[in-house]
Parts: structure tokens; C-alpha cells; sequence
């Protein structure tokens, strides 16, 4: 289970989220969702432990992820990034402990589980957390069977298919946020 309580997050002078607080549960499908800038992103970041929140604080089953934890957390975690080019730099150590299991960028930042261009579903579900940034229809086809299995599925995505298939939705934007 990943919990955020009364998160708060402001990138270059602009508030994306305050007091934000969600529980992903274990055999559920969790939707991070809103407009394009919105911060859907910066909010995996900061589930992964790559982003620092300015209040608030991350816990996965029970225990807080500080940048001290986070290398051992990360290792519970399957992550799948956005298929676009990640301009953002990070050094080998925020990183450690987090692999990828696919991305179509070699110069993406974070290490990668090399498996070939097409997505894996075994890596996967070795791990109990799984966080998707962005899917295509045929990456999210295999997240809800994953849920389904007790693993706990996070997604950001602003697609109204992958929203309807959500057991709990996250809408940010407008200094907003709704959890349903």
C-alpha cells in the first residue's frame, strides 16, 4: 500500500497540489488523472522517491519514505515512464534501487531492466507495487489482471478508458484535488 498524507508540492513558484492526501490500496487500480501540467508526473516522482514534497509526507505499507529509504523502497516497485524523452537530470544515487521495466528512450534517466521494445508483464508482477506513467491502451490492458492479483497498480493518465477502469481516481488541477 503507498499512502501520501496532506501532500503539498510547488514547482518553479507554482502550487500543483496542497493538504493531498490518497491511500493505494493492495488489489486496486489507482488513477492519478487531470489537465496536461496539472502535476501527474511530479506526483510519481515524489511516490518514487525522486521528488521531495514541500509538506506531507509518503509512506509504503506503513513505513515513510525518506530519501534515505527510498533505494530499498524503490526495489518493491515495478515502474513504466512516460514514452517521451526525460529532460529532468538525476544522479546515479537519487536513482539507486529504481529500474524501469521498459522504455523506448536509452538516455532516460533512470536504469533500465533491458527486455525489448515491447512490454513484459513478468517483471511486473515480481513486484508488489506497480506505477505507470501514461500507458497505451496495451500497456494498461495488463495492469487491471495485476490489481486484480493483490499487487497495489498506480497510473497517471488523462485517458477516459483507463479513468472508467479505476477503482480510485486522483483528479489534480487548479490547485485542486479530488479523490472518488
Amino acid at each position: 500500500m503507498l499512502e501520501l498524507k496532506d501532500a503539498t508540492l510547488a514547482l518553479d513558484g507554482r502550487k500543483l497540489f496542497s493538504r493531498l492526501s490518497l491511500m493505494a490500496q493492495d488489489g486496486q487500480l489507482t488513477c492519478i488523472t487531470g489537465p496536461s501540467g496539472a502535476g501527474k508526473t511530479a506526483l510519481i516522482e515524489v511516490l518514487l522517491g525522486l521528488r521531495l514534497l514541500d509538506e506531507g509526507l509518503v509512506s509504503i505499507d506503513g513505513e515513510l519514505l525518506t530519501p534515505l529509504s527510498a533505494p530499498t523502497f524503490r526495489r518493491l516497485i515495478a515502474y513504466v515512464p512516460q514514452k517521451r524523452p526525460v529532460t529532468i537530470s538525476q544522479s546515479e544515487a537519487d536513482t539507486e534501487g529504481l529500474e524501469t521495466v521498459w522504455s523506448p528512450y536509452n538516455s532516460c534517466r533512470y536504469r533500465l531492466t533491458a527486455i525489448d521494445e515491447h512490454l513484459d508483464v513478468a517483471p511486473m508482477a515480481s513486484k508488489p507495487i506497480i506505477i505507470v506513467d501514461d500507458p497505451d491502451a496495451a500497456t494498461f490492458s495488463l495492469l487491471p489482471p495485476l490489481a486484480a492479483k493483490g499487487h497495489t497498480v498506480v497510473v497517471a493518465s488523462c485517458r477516459e478508458d483507463v479513468v472508467n477502469s479505476s477503482d480510485v481516481i486522483i483528479t489534480l488541477g487548479n490547485d485542486n484535488h479530488l479523490v472518488s
